[in-house]
């Protein structure tokens, strides 16, 4: 099942924390994923990265995200509002937490 939200940009955690599991890995696209335009991040580490979309938004397009997680479940958030960057980080659990700004 996937849901679609709109999102506040300055959000704690974009994707959603959920009791029954946890977050997976975390796609991002200039447009809708209809569109098939996934970015990769602009910079990795080993724990953390993140993405620069303030370039998106400028040509008057949105960003989506599709949060996965370990049970399967995917939820789509919609950018609605700008934001210029989205980070994630791996803690030492190998939990992964992604907010965007």
């Amino acid at each position: 099942m996937t849901v679609s939200i709109l999102q506040p940009a300055f959000s704690a955690e974009t994707c959603p924390r959920r009791e029954a599991s946890s977050l997976l890995s975390v796609e991002v696209f200039d447009g809708t994923p209809e569109e098939l335009a996934i970015l990769k991040p602009e910079e990795t580490g080993r724990r953390s990265g993140y993405w620069a979309l303030a370039y998106i938004y400028d040509q008057n397009r949105p960003v989506t995200v599709l949060c996965k997680y370990a049970d399967g479940y995917i939820e789509r958030i919609d950018l609605a509002q700008r934001v210029s960057k989205c980070n994630y980080q791996i803690n030492k659990k190998n939990q992964v937490s992604f907010q965007c700004k």
